[in-house]
């Protein structure tokens, strides 16, 4: 150990002070210096630390850098906004490579939980997620990550070095900075745990994939998301092609060189001096990581199925009812899918296996709902994917599979009244965070059944963060995924058990189909 190195430590050890019980604010070391927190209900909160240096003017689309050192105390009371994402989010901006660190109050060496928000890659603020529940119930420290979106994180053109994955790299610095800095915050650096739900999950399977996050992460939670990561056909919104959140680099070089074009510029440069603004209308064309690239050199899914992943145990799942969420979104935006024009959106997307599924899916199954009926097919067609990736796991690490089955749910947006969204995409996160713009799980929108099941999902969590194993004293058995047995744990309220999810979407049918 060098000797600056063993000061860091000595210096670190007698500035730990978020566990003192007077009345003092909390104050931590981090390599940049110390910042201020503040105690809220028996913990201790750190937010808007900066763990990179602001990605602006000549460091937009550059590797994230370490950020400029200050003197004193710093205040760390106030989350930082979230990253650029394009003109819906007035109050994010580029200067975001921030994160909050949320440890109960005298913790030492707890195991440590980064979240990365969802958001398709593209959206989502981080500190929209407030982990108090976890860290209380659970014991356990969580930080919560703000990382480059869209244009901002996954723009790539030729001759740019790091093209096409940001995003992905300051997720990689974040981990740096847990590993370098949160032994001080109460956390255990060498129990870590990246967590992820949707955009969130599938940049956690790329960081198992990814060489720069090989020793950062030991365990791994992905939500709703996994290293195939692909929108089919028609999926969102209706008439869109099919969608993966990886593609070669060739592909985001030249999608960065029509945008070039566009803008009118000849060089990356010359976007650079552009306000953020002036990158709305091309925003869109960039929501994938790019593989082929020293970040991630091999696109996540193959790297699964050849074995090169971390092995790291893994705890994934998805939502009974993924899809409602996006007719729930079309239902918003004023068209309810009707039983009459569900015909024609299952032929225009199937084609000639359209018979076969709407015989499989009348819409009378589901109270001439089109909407629902839609829902359930892409749901299902999805689920039931040929040859995952991600089937891949249990036979490398140590896997526990779940699929969150409440089908009165709380949705994670606000549609329309009568709308049936089950258990939709992103709705089981009201059960592990309180979340920005939702009813939290103490509030009469939940039922007592339904705040047991919360309880019970951050017991399962946090258990798996400490030990890799989500069992634990009092909780029904969550048996170990395995070939050729009923292991997928149904998350229900009062209905916690084993289930057969091939058998709940239809998998005989769509592997017969061929889909």
């Amino acid at each position: 150990m060098t000797v600056s190195r063993l000061l860091a430590v000595l210096m670190a050890a007698s500035l730990t002070v978020v566990g003192c019980d007077d009345d003092r604010a909390p104050t931590a070391p981090t390599g940049a210096g110390t910042v201020q927190g503040v105690r809220e209900d028996g913990l201790t909160r750190f937010r808007g630390i900066p763990y990179a240096a602001p990605p602006t003017g000549d460091l937009r689309w550059r590797a994230p850098q370490p950020p400029a050192a200050w003197d004193g105390i710093r205040p760390a009371e106030v989350s930082a906004p979230g990253c650029a994402q394009g003109p819906d989010l007035p109050a994010a901006r580029e200067d975001c490579l921030y994160l909050d660190v949320t440890a109960p109050a005298g913790a030492e060496n707890r195991p440590v939980l980064v979240w990365l928000h969802g958001g398709g890659l593209s959206e989502g603020v981080g500190a929209d997620y407030d982990p108090a529940r976890m860290v209380r119930q659970g014991d356990v420290v969580v930080v919560t990550v703000e990382f480059r979106l869209g244009m901002f994180g996954f723009f790539g053109a030729p001759g740019l070095d790091g093209s096409g994955t940001f995003g992905l790299q300051d997720q990689q610095a974040a981990l740096r900075w847990v590993g370098d800095n949160i032994r001080a915050f109460g956390g255990d650096p060498g129990n870590v745990t990246l967590i992820g739900e949707s955009g969130g999950a599938i940049g956690t399977c790329a960081q198992l994939t990814a060489p720069g996050a090989a020793g950062l992460v030991h365990r791994a939670i992905m939500q709703s998301g996994d290293c195939e990561a692909a929108m089919p056909k028609d999926a969102i919104p209706t008439g869109s092609e099919a969608y993966r959140f990886f593609q070669p680099l060739a592909t985001t070089e030249a999608a960065g060189t029509a945008a070039m074009t566009a803008l009118g510029c000849a060089d990356v440069a010359c976007l650079r001096a552009k306000p953020a603004e002036a990158l709305h209308e091309q925003y869109p064309n960039f929501g994938a990581a790019a593989f082929g690239t020293p970040t991630l050199p091999r696109d996540p899914a193959e790297a699964l199925r050849s074995g090169d992943v971390a092995r790291v145990p893994v705890l994934a799942g998805a939502n009974r009812h993924e899809q409602r969420l996006t007719a729930g979104l079309f239902a918003v935006a004023g068209w309810w899918i009707s039983a009459e024009e569900y015909p024609g959106l299952i032929t225009r997307t199937f084609g000639d296996r359209a018979p076969a599924i709407l015989r499989e899916y009348p819409v009378s199954e589901f109270g001439g709902d089109g909407a629902i009926a839609w829902a359930d097919v892409f749901t299902d067609s999805m689920a039931c994917a040929p040859d995952p990736a991600s089937a891949m796991f249990p036979k490398l690490v140590p896997t526990f599979e779940y699929e969150f089955a409440d089908e009165d749910a709380q949705p994670f947006t606000d549609l329309p009244d009568g709308f049936r969204a089950g258990a939709s995409h992103a709705s089981e996160l009201p059960n592990l965070f309180d979340v920005a713009g939702r009813e939290p799980i103490g509030s009469d929108r939940y039922t007592d059944a339904q705040r047991r099941l919360a309880d019970r999902m951050i017991g399962y969590w946090t258990a798996f963060a400490r030990t890799g194993d989500p069992n634990h004293r009092g909780a029904e058995p969550w048996p170990r995924a395995a070939a050729g047995r009923v292991t997928t744990l149904q998350l229900a309220p009062d209905d916690i058990r084993p289930v057969d999810v091939a058998r709940v979407h239809r998998c005989d049918f769509w592997r017969a189909l061929g889909s």
